[in-house]
This record gives C-alpha cells, sequence and structure tokens, in this order.
C-alpha cells in the first residue's frame, strides 16, 4: 500500500479510470489512429499503476529512470500480478507502436482494453483498498445539470427500468449538443437561410463535422439530435433539442449505450471553454 494521502489517492484512481475509459473507447473504433490511442492509454494505466505500488520497494537506481518491464518483474515477485505475461506483451506491443508504427488489429486491441480493465480492478482493491466501481465518473463531468441527468440515467439502467433511461441518457447527451451549439453556432445569423438550409444550423453541423471527422460513432449520435435557436418576434430567445429514444433489448445493450454516452461527454467537454459549462 502506497503513502499517498487519501484525497490525492482517489484523484489519481480517478484519472486512471478516466484515461482507461479514454482508451476503451478508442478500442471500439476499428481506424488505426485509434487503436494507436487504445494501446497507448491502456498501457499507461498498467504502468502508471505498477510505479505507484513500487514506490515503497527499492531499487538500485531512480525508479522514473527504470523500464516497465523491469518494474513489473519486481512488482509480480512480491505478488503475483493476474495477467503478468499479458502485461509484459501490451508493453511491447505497446513499443512497437510508439517506435516502428506497428499497430495491432482491432481484435487484439480489444483484448488488452479488457486486460487493462481486469487489471485495474484487481490493483485498486489489493494495491489501494479501493472499489473501482465505486470511482464515479459522472463527478468528473463539468456540467452540473448534465451530470445529474446521467446519474438518474444510471440508476435507470440499474434498476432495468429502461424506457426511461433510454430518455434519460440521450436528454443529456441532446444538453450535451445543446452547450456545445450555443459555442459553436451564430445567433447574429438567425433567420438567414442558404438554398433553404437554416445558416446557423449549418454553422453548427460543419464544426461538429470538423470536430468529430476521426470519431464516427460519436458524429453519429450527435447527429441524431436536431438543436435549433427557437425565435420570438424575430428574435432568439434560447435553444431546443429533439432527440432519439432507442428501444433497448436488454440491460446490457442498455449499459453500453450509456458508457458510450459518458464516454463522449468525458472525452469532448474540453473541446468548449469551461466557462460554458453550468456550475449548478
Amino acid at each position: 500500500m502506497t503513502n499517498m494521502a487519501q484525497t490525492e489517492l482517489k484523484s489519481f484512481l480517478t484519472n486512471m479510470k478516466l484515461i482507461y475509459q479514454h482508451g476503451f473507447s478508442h478500442s471500439r473504433n476499428k481506424s488505426k489512429l485509434h487503436r494507436l490511442l487504445a494501446i497507448h492509454n491502456c498501457h499507461y494505466v498498467v504502468e502508471q499503476i505498477i510505479r505507484e505500488r513500487a514506490k515503497d520497494m527499492p531499487f538500485s537506481g531512480a525508479l522514473q529512470k527504470i523500464g516497465f518491464e523491469e518494474i513489473i518483474k519486481r512488482v509480480n515477485q512480491k505478488e503475483n500480478v493476474p495477467d503478468y505475461s499479458r502485461l509484459l506483451d501490451l508493453n511491447n506491443d505497446r513499443n512497437n507502436a510508439e517506435h516502428f508504427f506497428r499497430i495491432p488489429d482491432t481484435e487484439t486491441v480489444g483484448f488488452y482494453a479488457r486486460i487493462a480493465a481486469d487489471f485495474l480492478k484487481w490493483s485498486f482493491k489489493n494495491y489501494f483498498g479501493v472499489d473501482y466501481e465505486s470511482l464515479a465518473l459522472e463527478d468528473v463531468i463539468y456540467d452540473a445539470p448534465i451530470r445529474k441527468v446521467m446519474l438518474e440515467a444510471k440508476a435507470l439502467v440499474e434498476k432495468n427500468v429502461l424506457p426511461s433511461a433510454s430518455s434519460k441518457m440521450y436528454e443529456a447527451l441532446a444538453a450535451f449538443k445543446f452547450m456545445w451549439f450555443g459555442f459553436l453556432s451564430e445567433h447574429r445569423v438567425e433567420g438567414i437561410s442558404f438554398k433553404g438550409l437554416d445558416f446557423p444550423n449549418l454553422l453548427a453541423d460543419l464544426a461538429f463535422k470538423i470536430i468529430l471527422a476521426d470519431d464516427e460513432p460519436t458524429l453519429r449520435k450527435i447527429m441524431l439530435i436536431r438543436t435549433e435557436f427557437t425565435t420570438e418576434n424575430g428574435k432568439v430567445t434560447g435553444v431546443r433539442s429533439a432527440y432519439p429514444q432507442p428501444m433497448f433489448k436488454d440491460k446490457e445493450e442498455a449499459s453500453e449505450h450509456y458508457e458510450d454516452i459518458l464516454n463522449i461527454i468525458l472525452t469532448y467537454q474540453d473541446r468548449i471553454p469551461s466557462s460554458i459549462w453550468r456550475k449548478g
């Protein structure tokens, strides 16, 4: 067990979980860039946890100058690390990806993502006495109303109330786009159209396509939500959204949609100024 203070420890582990979630999200995209990012994120969190565990162990030199393989071998000698040999394989494949751009195929990357998840859940408990599931990534959502709705959706998924869960999670995603739309579009051109297309919507859609060009799954979800300015007597009075409410066949499918939406929010909330998000 390390000597890290409790608040600092929680922050560290939450960040590791968040970085892993980004990696997992990348692992579900087949493009080479996303596979590269998935490998890097999965390896990064494993290495940081192993290095934190090794801080109490004696080494011949400064820990930051010692390679991952040597450190994990020493940690494994003290206590068997689950999937030890596979984590060494992950390290080798990460090095090949970084130095030679030899990136594993989609199936292998997905396998490493699962191995990394299992390691995190085990190490959080065994090294730090913290339950992985107790660290709620929803706490990292900047926008207070969106965070509240996501927590409501999560509770509904857990209770298997799937229609209401679908409504809540897509309400949260629509609110996320709503906030983005207000920043990316321009209310001063409201009322101007181009070949029948509303100009503010055209500007926002173009911005979304540029930002999400390399993340097609997220772009598809965002573009299913229709967001537009509302007007009264020719003046802009607000923004409104219409969003889908898919029917889930079971709790597992609902959980997958929930994780996808949570990852979208956590991945892209830094793309606009923090002052845009509502504090409460």
